[in-house]
């Protein structure tokens, strides 16, 4: 056991600061490669002799450098890095299009030969900060989300040998030493109570929706909250040992791996880039031995900087800006334009149970009142009370008594309402001038002494499938009524499956809730008493046999899964830390939502490729003309503008057709 006396230990993770001067060099870079295409196609289509000339293309050239120097240094900080390691990655696919740019313009800038593409070089750099500002700002978001989470478990309250409370860090925490929590505190060991009896709400951690009795003996996990009456614990690990630590690390480790998208953008470009690189020196050497360097050099960088299409760094970004703008106005926010590209490879959706597929709320399923009670007064006292009471299910009978508190009338007042730790509350009501005394809460009221055939009243009931609460009350000793209250599912559920079996996506269920609450939802793929870990896990089991899943839940529960599942999706009244990993948040609670994000994804990522496609072809045929000599400058610019015009065009019309909502039907 640790001793008396320990010093404070300082919290928290370091996470990188987010800097606005990222966002103004990428605002510069795009406002200098809008104004650089625009007098770069002017100058190619009418080319300015004499001191013209130069002045304007020094200020394209001056410009084109200027935007390097200020947002394109990571570019070249990261190529060379891979490049040490022994890797081809797309940032050098990014610096070859950049080198060819810059040296053909360069060239055609002394000689007089040629076009200008200065301008490319600020495009090129605007469109890999954009992607790797979004993606560091998301990873930043989440590690800072997760070391909040750590933070707020990282203080406690030790009870020293002599029976003193300590305020201390976790990390002083010890086997065996003791930690007292109070009312409304989180819970920061992994421990057994050892003193106490309350209510816990173990929802972030294991999905139960309801605060659940904890008696001396009963584990209690860090990352819980304490109701109603404090606790005294006996810690079964060190203060850095507890499952909430694991569950973060696992988040982080998650967060901070290379994505998916980009280690398949690093093996195409390990094969592009080689063969791109090997076409223009091969085109540099037959036109060197055949009309002099000069012509060599001149051809071989027009090759690199065709291969680096201006096509499709105008199109692709509409397309997928236009998409982001369907989602969102389906309730779906995503932050990255990957994230739609995800989508459209999903397969198989897993939902979380408790506040994902049920609602936040509760509600009541059936009232039974006991032999010699009037229904409505029953009801009338259920509000008064439970009005002052925070308990979740408080919310569900006050709406199931009227809303109005019970006091219809004004004959009904309710004093200092009394919690009975792990049981329920306790108020003395003043009725029709006589006082009364009522209690609502579990079944440890009837082991308290609650007077009544509760047999008969239960027997009356309506007992709907799977999983309920049953809330007892009474008035002065005496059982009035027994109340049902279950979760309560969304309406969009059916609507979400059906769309789903529509479109072929498989749907499965990964709950840390009981399996008889699991039941209702009648789902073949449903699996309950899930923890953290265990749902990661079978996430990765279902990717590593071929699936594509998107994971939809909102605790920190799901948080692991979440990180390593495919895609993500967050509800928006959820834990924050699952909506900083996810890659996009619901708002709304609608989830038919989901299934047209999938459709939405698909149909944009498939007028993407059409795009890509047709821009390919565009690219072999310039590479085919810059190869033989043939591209002619106003030529060079006519197809480049052409090409720019044809393809940001058909992306706008497939944008006006995800905004019209014309995507209906399965996909």
């Amino acid at each position: 056991m640790a001793g008396c006396c320990h010093g404070p230990e300082a919290g928290g993770i370091p996470v990188e600061k987010a800097g606005a001067m990222e966002w103004v060099r990428l605002g510069v870079a795009a406002v200098l490669a809008g104004q650089g295409m625009a007098f770069g196609i002017a100058a190619n289509l009418s080319p300015p002799s004499g001191t013209e000339r130069w002045v304007l293309h020094g200020v394209l050239a001056v410009s084109a450098v200027g935007v390097f120097l200020l947002a394109g240094i990571p570019i070249l900080r990261e190529a060379w890095v891979r490049a040490r390691a022994g890797r081809v990655a797309v940032e050098q696919l990014f610096l070859a299009g950049i080198g060819g740019a810059f040296g053909a313009s360069l060239h055609a800038t002394v000689t007089g030969h040629g076009d200008v593409y200065y301008e490319v070089v600020a495009v090129l750099v605007a469109i890999y900060t954009l992607g790797s500002v979004i993606g560091r700002d998301r990873r930043r978001a989440a590690l800072e989300c997760a070391g909040r989470l750590r933070r707020e478990f990282e203080r406690c309250v030790r009870l020293t040998c002599c029976g003193q409370r300590k305020e201390c860090g976790v990390g002083e925490i010890a086997e065996g030493d003791r930690v007292w929590v109070g009312v409304g505190d989180g819970v920061p060991v992994d421990g057994v109570v050892e003193e106490g009896v309350a209510f816990v709400r173990e929802t972030p951690m294991t999905g139960e929706p309801l605060p659940v009795v904890r008696r001396p003996g009963d584990r209690v996990l860090a990352g819980a909250h304490v109701v109603d009456a404090p606790l005294v614990l006996r810690a079964t690990s060190g203060g850095r040992e507890r499952q909430l630590d694991r569950l973060l690390g696992a988040v982080e480790a998650a967060v901070a791996r290379p994505s998916e998208l980009q280690r398949e953008a690093d093996k195409i470009v390990a094969w592009f880039l080689p063969s791109v690189v090997a076409v223009a020196l091969g085109v540099f050497a037959c036109w060197t031995a055949a009309s002099g360097w000069r012509v060599g050099l001149f051809n071989g960088l027009a090759v690199l900087v065709v291969a680096c299409p201006c096509a499709m760094g105008l199109a692709t970004p509409i397309g997928i800006w236009s998409g982001l703008n369907a989602l969102a106005e389906r309730g779906v926010a995503a932050f990255s334009g990957a994230f739609l590209e995800r989508l459209a490879r999903v397969d198989t959706v897993v939902f979380d149970k408790t506040g994902t597929l049920s609602d936040e709320a509760f509600s009541v399923v059936d009232v039974g009142v006991a032999e010699g009670f009037d229904r409505e007064e029953v009801r009338r006292w259920v509000g008064a009370v439970e009005e002052r009471s925070r308990h979740p299910v408080a919310a569900a009978l006050r709406e199931w008594a009227g809303g109005d508190g019970g006091g219809s009338g004004g004959r009904i007042r309710v004093g200092d309402v009394e919690v009975l730790p792990g049981v329920g509350v306790r108020g003395r009501a003043w009725v029709d001038g006589g006082q009364m005394e009522i209690a609502l809460g579990n079944r440890g009221l009837l082991d308290a002494g609650l007077k009544g055939d509760v047999g008969r009243v239960l027997s009356g009931l309506r007992r709907p499938e799977g999983h309920v609460h049953e809330i007892f009350i009474g008035a002065d000793g005496r059982l009035a009524g027994v109340a049902l209250v279950r979760e309560r599912m969304r309406e969009s559920v059916a609507d979400a499956r059906g769309m789903l079996a529509a479109m072929g996506v498989g749907v499965r269920v990964m709950t840390g809730d009981r399996a008889d609450s699991a039941s209702v939802l009648e789902l073949e793929h449903c699996e309950a008493g899930l923890t953290a870990e265990e749902k990661a896990r079978r996430v990765e089991a279902l990717q590593a046999a071929g699936a594509r899943v998107l994971f939809v839940g909102d605790g920190v529960n799901d948080s692991v899964a979440m990180a390593s599942a495919f895609a993500s999706i967050a509800m928006s009244g959820g834990a924050a830390l699952p909506r900083e990993v996810a890659g996009a948040n619901l708002y709304g609670g609608d989830l038919s939502s989901v299934a047209d994000a999938i459709r939405i994804g698909r149909r944009v990522v498939g007028g993407i490729r059409a795009n890509l496609i047709y821009a390919a072809v565009y690219n072999v045929a310039g590479i085919g003309l810059a190869a033989g000599g043939v591209l002619h400058p106003v030529a060079a610019a006519v197809l480049m503008l052409a090409s720019s015009v044809t393809v940001s065009w058909r992306a706008l019309q497939f944008g006006q057709a995800l905004a019209s909502r014309r995507v209906a039907g399965p996909s």
